[in-house]
């Protein structure tokens, strides 16, 4: 049987969901998406912003481990923070994230 190689590229004159310019920025978000401590603090700050504090108490981490997750997740654009002093504010950067968790709520169940 003859299988073609699969390139990465899509076929002239198919529409695609993705630029290939967006595919590699894509996937690193999904990997840093794809552990369940990050996505429990996903799913936490989906309510609102909240300490580090508030973020170890919702999902019963340990705060060096929400700590560590939080930087993964602020190098992906995931999410942002704000200080007020004497604490430290994370929420989610975008919006959207929101929407991709009902997705995959969606078509996982």
């Amino acid at each position: 049987m003859n299988r073609k190689k699969n390139t990465g590229h899509v076929r002239a004159g198919v529409k695609s969901i993705l630029r290939d310019d967006e595919i590699e920025r894509h996937a690193e978000r999904l990997k840093a998406l794809a552990n369940p401590a990050r996505l429990r603090i996903v799913n936490v700050l989906a309510q609102g912003e909240r300490t580090v504090t508030g973020i170890c108490e919702l999902t019963g981490l340990k705060q060096s481990l929400v700590s560590q997750q939080l930087k993964i997740l602020r190098l992906n654009d995931i999410v942002q923070f704000r200080k007020e002093v004497p604490h430290t504010y994370y929420s989610l950067k975008e919006q959207q994230v929101i929407s991709m968790l009902n997705c995959l709520s969606k078509c996982c169940s």
